[in-house]
């Protein structure tokens, strides 16, 4: 696939991000807007990156590494067609934990705490449960990966979280 060049909306980097998290709040589509004069149901600020260069990088998986990048491309063929049921969600989480296990190695606890169902068509709806495993969701919004972990303790952890050293843990 040839490289293409695209816009890319990405979190500006505020100094309001310096002491207050990101947040974005959903509410009920029939709930009132916010108006002026309430607490803001986000604050996220988006700037377009324009004619960035895009490339696919599955061709030079073999280059590109966890230690040297951050990252690296995993290729696997999953053993669910589709996710349509709670058990598949249980599966797909499970399958995950094996794989990273299988690439990290020496890697003590892998925890697969999020699971986002996503298709790139609009979703019209009256109301929506993020607490359903079965939700699917647009396209995202904006540019995103993972996240940087900046506590000890990790919430969704328990109490394995202390058998971890500080900057031990990471995120994929």
């Amino acid at each position: 696939m040839p490289d293409i060049h695209a816009a890319i909306d990405y979190l500006q980097d505020l100094p309001l991000y310096q002491t207050e998290k990101p947040f974005w709040c959903f509410l009920p589509p029939d709930h009132p807007a916010p108006g002026p004069d309430t607490q803001r149901t986000d604050n996220l600020e988006f700037e377009p990156h324009h004619n960035l260069k895009i490339t696919d990088i599955r061709t030079k998986a073999a280059e590109i590494s966890l230690e040297a990048y951050g990252f690296e491309v995993l290729s696997h063929t999953s053993a669910l067609s589709e996710i349509a049921s709670l058990a598949d969600v249980d599966r797909y989480k499970a399958e995950t934990r094996e794989l990273l296990r299988a690439r990290l190695g020496p890697a003590s606890f892998v925890k697969c705490y999020d699971l986002k169902l996503r298709k790139n068509v609009p979703f019209p709806r009256r109301e929506v449960d993020m607490n359903d495993p079965l939700h699917v969701e647009g396209p995202a919004r904006g540019a995103h990966v993972g996240m940087r972990l900046t506590r000890h303790i990790t919430p969704g952890l328990g109490s394995s979280a202390n058998i971890f050293p500080r900057g031990n843990r990471r995120p994929i």
